[in-house]
């Protein structure tokens, strides 16, 4: 009896010694595991990011390739082809309130191929409705410009774009919200040039604003309105600035009007309305610029004006997708993507437009051009679009090539990941 209360013990015994070392097992593996776990996904790019979202990395993409034949007038356009843009870019977060952003592009123009840094910025978002960026990023001028190269109506924007500025290097602070009245957005800041260029004296300063106010945006009705100024400042070490325009085509090197560098400029400043309106599968958008030149004292200062109106509606009954807290436009996605296998055949949106651009003022005589545009647009799905653009240019006496009308008829393929 004795010598089996004694095994039973040892058992015990045994049997905690067992508990123990799973238990030391267990918190081993508990010590191993990392704080954070990495979560993988594909929509449709690849992206690492922490359990926790504090950190992330995303590999992103887009490419547009063209093609078109010219009916020429005076002028010969060369019919051809082009990789009107391809970038590669990387995107992603830093300890939760800070985004960043590099891309480059590797686009193919007539007669060149370049690589150069598109946007390259950090941003902090641990406001409330508040963003700060620096680096180098589109300045907050128009809604076209703002907008997307991937989700325009049309292949090219429309020529009063020679008045906005693109992207450079600055400090710029954005907010937004909404009241009983409407949403609205703001953002404010300072530049200099873009990476790509480089004085030998003071580089060029702008200082540049946006307001956008939508009395109401939801999903399938948007009303916006918007005003943006510009005060901009030449490099030292030139004092020039120079306004040109092609017929809204990348297809030609050509520019239709153009002013030429415009000697002894002081400052311009830059002035633009924007309208847009979305009922359903219908949108109407349309911009007015102006561009005052100051120059110094003994030369003639210079006012050159440009507008622009377009209309589109969706076939199948999508709607644009308005972004009220940045006052613009973004991807739409198909009701019923492309499939042969079923009865989806994607989005389908067809587009006019009408712009002006006047570069006739005093002294200048950059010439002046009307514009045309008619677009039609498929999207299989919401990263691949296809679109065939017709274009008439109509310039005057002044132009570069006086009374040159042109006609150009132009394809695109495009995706994004």
């Amino acid at each position: 009896m004795q010598s089996l209360k004694a095994e039973l013990e040892q058992t015990k015994a045994q049997a905690k010694s067992s508990d123990k070392v799973v238990q030391e097992i267990k918190d081993a593996k508990i010590a191993m595991k990392p704080e954070n776990n990495v979560k993988i996904t594909m929509s449709p790019a690849p992206k690492f990011e922490t359990a926790d979202g504090a950190y992330s990395f995303k590999v992103g993409g887009f490419a547009q390739v063209d093609a078109g034949v010219f009916q020429d007038d005076v002028r010969d356009h060369p019919d051809g082809t082009n990789v009107r843009r391809a970038r590669l870019s990387a995107t992603g977060t830093l300890a939760k309130d800070f985004k960043y952003k590099i891309e480059n592009d590797f686009a193919v123009t007539p007669n060149t191929t370049t690589s150069s840094l598109i946007d390259i910025y950090l941003e902090y978002a641990g406001f409330e409705n508040v963003s700060i960026m620096a680096g180098q990023f589109k300045e907050p001028f128009g809604m076209e410009v703002l907008t997307s190269d991937l989700f325009t109506t049309f292949m090219e924007r429309a020529s009063i774009l020679a008045f906005a500025p693109d992207r450079n290097i600055g400090l710029a602070v954005s907010t937004y919200g909404d009241s009983p009245m409407g949403n609205w957005s703001a953002t404010v800041g300072g530049f200099n040039g873009n990476a790509g260029t480089a004085s030998t004296d003071d580089e060029a300063r702008d200082l540049t604003g946006r307001l956008t106010f939508a009395p109401f945006a939801g999903k399938t009705e948007v009303l916006h309105f918007g005003v943006a100024g510009s005060h901009r400042i030449p490099d030292s070490a030139s004092d020039t600035m120079r306004f040109s325009s092609r017929p809204e085509t990348r297809l030609t090197s050509s520019q239709s009007v153009d002013t030429g560098n415009i000697s002894g400029v002081d400052s311009v400043d830059l002035i633009g309305f924007e309208a847009a309106g979305v009922y359903g599968p219908f949108s109407l958008q349309g911009e007015y610029m102006m561009a005052a030149v100051d120059r110094r004292t003994g030369l003639t200062d210079e006012d050159f004006s440009g507008y622009y109106a377009e209309a589109s509606y969706f076939l199948t009954g999508e709607s644009r997708n308005y972004v009220a807290s940045q006052g613009k436009f973004d991807r739409v996605t198909p009701k019923w993507p492309f499939s042969l296998k079923g009865d989806g055949w994607g989005a389908w949106q067809v587009g006019a437009r009408w712009g002006e651009i006047n570069l006739d003022d005093n002294t200048i005589r950059g010439g002046r051009m009307k514009d045309v545009t008619l677009g039609l647009r498929w999207l299989p799905t919401a990263n691949i679009a296809f679109a065939v653009n017709y274009v008439r240019a109509d310039t005057d006496a002044f132009s570069t090539t006086p009374h040159d009308d042109p006609q150009v008829w132009m394809i695109r393929s495009q995706f994004d990941f």
